[in-house]
This record gives C-alpha cells, structure tokens and sequence, in this order.
C-alpha cells in the first residue's frame, strides 16, 4: 500500500503505515478505505499469592491510551458486609497493606497510619516493647528505669585508675592497712592479666575474664594449680571491686561479672591448724630463754590471749598503742582491745588466766622490741609456724578447757557459728588443761577454773 494521506473527518492527515502504531486498532484497508475499531483497555493478569488470612496479591498489567501500566490489586476481605479490593502502585506497598490488614483481622484491632521518623524495624520494636510491658508501665518509665539502673556507662573508665580510685576510698573507709594490701595485689594481677587479653576498661570484663584469670592462679611452687580457698578469696576481692564500679554513683559497669562465676563449695573437713602441747611448751621455753627473753611476752599474748599477730594485725597496734599499759589491766585481770585496734572494728575483752598473768609478770614492757621483725621471723622458722596457727591453738585448747562456745566467741572476737564449726572438740579436756598450766620457770599454775568463776571472781 502506498503511503498516500487518508482525510478523516476531523481533518487530520494520517499515512495508513504508521496506524498500528498510534492505535491499538484492528485496520483493515480494502480499496484504499480504513476501518478504524474503538480502542478498548485490556489488563494482563498474574497468579494470585495468597496469604494465611485469605488476602491475595495480584499483578495486573493495563493499556490506557497507548501506555502500558501495571499495578497491584489486593482483595479477600469484607468491612459492612462488602467485599473490599484495593489497588496500590508496587508490590511493597500491596504486602505493607496486607501485612497491616492481616494484624487487624486477627487481632481485631484497628491499624493506625502516621507518619513518622521511624524505621520499620523500630516500629517493630516499639509494639514489642508495648507487648512485652502488657500495661506494667508505661514505656518512658521503663526507658527511665533502664537508663538509671542498667544503661552502659556513657564513657570508659580504665582499670588502672578505677583500681586506684577503689583502693583509696577503701583506704578513707578505714579499711585495715594488710587487707588494702591483699586487695591492691589481687586487682594488679587481674588488671595486668586482663591488659594481656586487649582488655583496658572495666566495663569490657566479663564473666569469662574473671575466670581466665583464677584458672591462672597457681600454688606458690608455681605449677599446681591454686586451693579452692585462694580461688575464691581472689573471687572476693574481685567482686569487691565490680560492686563498687558498678554503684549508681560510678556506673562504671552494668553488672558485677563476678556474679557469673562460681563460688567454690568447701568441703568444711580441713581442721585449723594449731600446734601440740609439747610444741607450745617448747616455743614458751625458746621465747623465754632467746634474745633474752624480749619475745616471750609477744609470743604469751598470742597463744594466752589469741589476740591476733602478723604485721599491722591486732597484736602490731596494740604494741604501739599509746595507751597500751591501760589496755592490759593486770590489776582487773582484763585485756582490751579497742575497735582502732580490733579487726572486726568492734572492742572486746579478754580475760588475763593464770598462765598469762605469770607470762604478763615475767616480762618487761615491750612487746616489738628492736629488731622484732628479724627475731620473729627466725622463731617462726624454727618453730614451723604458719599463719594464725598461734591463734588457732587459743581458740581450740580455750573450747576444749571451758567447755563454752560463746565465751571463746567473746574473746576471740568470732561468732559462735565459726568457733562451734572449726574448733569444738579440736582439742580434749585433758589437753586442754594442760595448756593453761604452760608457765614461765618456777612458776606452777592451778587446774584452769572456768571464765564465769574467773569473772565472778574479778568483778567480786
């Protein structure tokens, strides 16, 4: 067919090769005549998804005015009894209409749209929040009590520093000198295990930190791994510590690691130490006779009166005392230890017994005397003393002479419960008493009377 114009009645011009592609139409040329048809929308459509609730998703594809346009149509629900369909522009907004008209079919609720900064997954974890919190509060308290009581600290504090913040205001808290020391030792260990790990502030040690470093304690030879009591003494400086860092006033940390690590049960059958008659004889008769006799009454307080010894313990303070000769009251037959003095910060008193008096009278003044530290410590090599074993022996051989928990408790300064599980029946009667007759030379020293006919007898 020839390119010739065709006049329509609106006086276009048209050239018969070019109508199929402005119309949609069906042409028929037939002796240079064209029948033109009315264009007519025609959709393609796309399998329907369908979803748990009855809802489905439909592409469909429209011709409208010689531009091709496809949608989404979404229908399967009724509202007053009529059917509903509805047509959206993509395919996210179709699923984000389904995925709301589906909440509020099953819940019967209604959903509400607004505009907001939020993301979708934020405004997924808002509803959950309001779920999880089922009206116990509102969600601004619940943001607050976070942010007062479990909010990770807003900046990183160090371990060197914290530790040192930790240990002077356990200084100012009148914490004893040895113990500022045992805890100063274990937090510098644990902090130079942790800085070998990358770890430098105290909110990044966790559970597994603390428990890498007592699985890395050792005996003192060094290969043998360290005693369930020295795991969990390190456990308790520890938690010590983190308790402190985490405090409302510090926030340092948002929980104590030390609570996830496990506490060693004992298994309460190892005795206390303490030493033989023969062998308290033995060192009585030592301190008497070396270095002339200057740590007899050292050694008489410790055993006699179980005040305890070690450097800076209750026996150190009570040497340098200023008002020690008071405190020792041979005359009332009462020794007192003042709280500046006691370890547990609470006084006591403690009875002077025949043998201590004797001791007490046989010896001068001094308790330290010069070089005490080089002396001492060439008696407890001799003798094999470990710690507190002097102390030990009071306590067990005072139970076993008296027969009463509560007045060892007194004078020892420990509660009932510790003297009744450690010491009772430690000792025999018999063994008991002799102890009480232990006595500097020349002196010979009655059977131990009881502490309430001994305290009846000096407040008489």
């Amino acid at each position: 067919m020839s390119r010739k114009a065709i006049h329509t009645e609106q006086h276009f011009l048209i050239f018969p090769a070019t109508l199929p592609a402005i119309f949609p139409l069906h042409c028929r040329l037939n002796e240079q005549e064209c029948t033109m048809a009315t264009p007519r929308k025609r959709s393609a459509l796309r399998p329907k998804r369908k979803t748990a609730t009855g809802l489905t998703i439909r592409e469909i594809t429209s011709l409208k005015h010689g531009v091709e346009y496809t949608a989404f149509l979404v229908q399967g629900w009724s509202e007053d009894g009529k059917r509903q369909r509805r047509q959206f522009k993509t395919d996210a907004e179709a699923k984000r209409f389904v995925s709301e008209k589906q909440v509020a079919l099953l819940n019967n609720v209604p959903i509400h749209t607004v505009a907001t900064r939020l993301t979708p997954e934020q405004i997924n974890q808002a509803e959950s929040a309001f779920s999880r919190l089922a009206g116990r509060a509102t969600l601004d308290d619940a943001i607050s009590h976070f942010l007062a009581k479990a909010a990770p600290p807003e900046k990183a504090v160090e371990l060197r520093p914290a530790i040192r913040d930790f240990l002077i205001a356990k200084e100012r808290e009148g914490l004893r000198a040895q113990s500022l020391r045992q805890l100063d030792s274990t937090l510098s260990r644990f902090r130079d295990h942790a800085e070998t790990k990358g770890i430098k502030n105290v909110h990044d040690c966790d559970a597994a930190t603390v428990e890498n470093f007592l699985r890395s304690l050792r005996a003192k030879g060094g290969v043998e791994r360290a005693t369930a009591k020295t795991w969990n003494n390190y456990r308790a400086d520890l938690s010590s510590f983190f308790s402190w860092s985490r405090d409302l006033r510090r926030r340092w940390i948002l929980a104590n690691p030390c609570e996830g690590v496990t506490k060693i049960k004992l298994d309460g059958t190892g005795e206390p130490a303490r030493l033989s008659i023969w062998k308290t004889a033995r060192l009585m008769r030592d301190a008497e006779t070396r270095h002339e006799g200057k740590l007899a009454r050292y050694f008489a307080l410790a055993l006699f009166a179980g005040i305890r010894p070690g450097p800076e313990g209750e026996l150190y303070k009570l040497a340098k005392h200023p008002e020690r000769d008071r405190l020792i009251d041979l005359k009332r037959g009462i020794i007192t230890i003042p709280p500046e003095v006691s370890k547990t910060r609470q006084k006591r008193q403690i009875v002077i017994r025949p043998a201590l008096r004797a001791w007490l009278e046989a010896t001068g003044p001094e308790i330290l005397p010069t070089n005490s530290d080089r002396f001492l410590k060439e008696m407890r090599k001799r003798h094999g003393l470990t710690h507190d074993v002097l102390r030990h022996s009071f306590i067990s051989f005072h139970v076993a002479a008296f027969r009463s928990v509560g007045d060892a408790a007194l004078e020892a300064g420990n509660s009932e419960g510790v003297i009744k599980k450690h010491y009772l029946n430690l000792a025999s009667v018999t063994q008991g008493n002799a102890f009480w007759r232990i006595a500097p030379k020349g002196h010979r020293i009655a059977k131990p009377v009881p502490i309430v006919e001994t305290l009846a007898l000096r407040i008489a």
